[in-house]
């Protein structure tokens, strides 16, 4: 994955593909390929791509479905091993539903629901593919309605016998995340303090159990009502990146920090959006511990996702703090598209698959590395 710089400027769009869909989510195949989800009419689906060729659409789930933009459904994938969630309308709220494959996709289990029969919020779920997942959960909203008593993160493993609350107040429709260290898992989300600070936190899975949330960075975002726009992980061993959108002070700003020792400490954040972010971001590490973030910024009256590579190490270790981040750090930022919604990035061996949804569709692209 070496020289993914001039790769990002010369190769994204040489392979790419579209299909009718929308709210799609990504994983990488493992071997160069990639697994996208997404939802068509009252179908949950998923097909494989591999270079510009989309197989055939595979249904997991129909009827009933919540279509968000926001609140997508999540695929995870480990050689055959698959792990999905999705949400179905319930009254005014919703109701997770998560499944797992062992063939790849030809058959699923039965689906499961984390949390309890009841009319609430329930969603923004990050999984694995061991089944660790996390999600948004209302149980503790007054009447199922949000803004009436607190939104609470939770975690269980499928086929969640046994849930835990790991933060019992947090930011209500901001997207969750997820990663597997070497240690264990971490999950980042949007907090929400007691005068409406809503910073980003993380916690870990220790062998001492779960760790007390910890704000990545305080921003000091001061803000009455949630912004929808939550944290992306990606972890390999004991490096963890980290990427997520703040507009405190009123300026609007994406950033990136990186740790190398599962998440216990970060480096100082680097700013990595070009102008007038709107965020929506993502990250993936690279085997040659770079880092590729993705996010979103208005021009006009659309809406661009961009992609630029950063050099962890050196950004690490540069000591600027997150005002003034610096280029030196990161490739020129690359324009992949018009995109409505969350834009989603994974790694597939040397390749770099994003895929966003436009105009009632699903766009794909490739970037090839040598």
């Amino acid at each position: 994955m070496r020289r993914l710089l001039c790769c990002l400027i010369a190769a994204v769009g040489l392979n790419a593909a579209e299909f009718k869909g929308a709210v799609p989510n990504i994983a990488g195949d493992g071997s160069g390929g990639f697994v996208v989800s997404y939802i068509d009419g009252n179908s949950f689906r998923f097909v494989s791509i591999r270079d510009d060729k989309v197989s055939s659409p595979r249904e997991i789930a129909k009827g009933n479905l919540l279509v968000n933009r926001a609140d997508f459904p999540s695929i995870a994938v480990n050689g055959k091993t698959m792990m999905t969630s999705w949400l179905t309308k319930n009254g005014h709220g919703s109701m997770i539903h998560a499944a797992r494959s062992t063939d790849g996709g030809a058959t699923w289990s039965a689906a499961k629901t984390p949390h309890p029969a009841m009319v609430s919020e329930f969603g923004f779920v990050s999984l694995d593919a061991n089944g660790d997942a996390i999600w948004l959960d209302g149980r503790g909203l007054k009447g199922g309605v949000e803004g009436e008593g607190d939104m609470e993160l939770h975690y269980a493993a499928f086929p969640f016998a046994n849930d835990v609350a790991i933060d019992k107040r947090v930011c209500d429709c901001c997207q969750t995340a997820m990663a597997m260290t070497s240690d264990g898992p971490i999950v980042a989300y949007r907090d929400r303090s007691a005068d409406e600070l809503r910073d980003i936190a993380i916690v870990r899975r220790t062998k001492s159990g779960w760790t007390s949330p910890k704000l990545i960075h305080a921003d000091g975002w001061k803000i009455a009502g949630c912004p929808v726009n939550g944290p992306q992980l990606d972890a390999s061993g004991k490096r963890v990146a980290i990427a997520w959108f703040t507009a405190a002070n009123d300026e609007p700003r994406v950033y990136a920090a990186f740790s190398s020792d599962t998440g216990a400490t970060f480096s100082a954040p680097l700013r990595v959006d070009a102008n007038k972010a709107s965020g929506h971001v993502d990250v993936v590490l690279l085997s040659d511990a770079s880092a590729v973030v993705t996010w979103v910024e208005v021009r006009g009256d659309k809406s661009i996702a961009f992609a630029r590579r950063v050099n962890v190490a050196t950004a690490a270790l540069s000591g600027r703090g997150a005002a003034e981040g610096s280029g030196t750090h990161m490739s020129t930022p690359v324009e992949l598209g018009d995109a409505r919604g969350f834009p989603r990035i994974a790694v597939s061996k040397e390749n770099v698959g994003v895929v966003w949804a436009a105009d009632d569709r699903v766009h794909f692209k490739t970037i090839k590395l040598p």
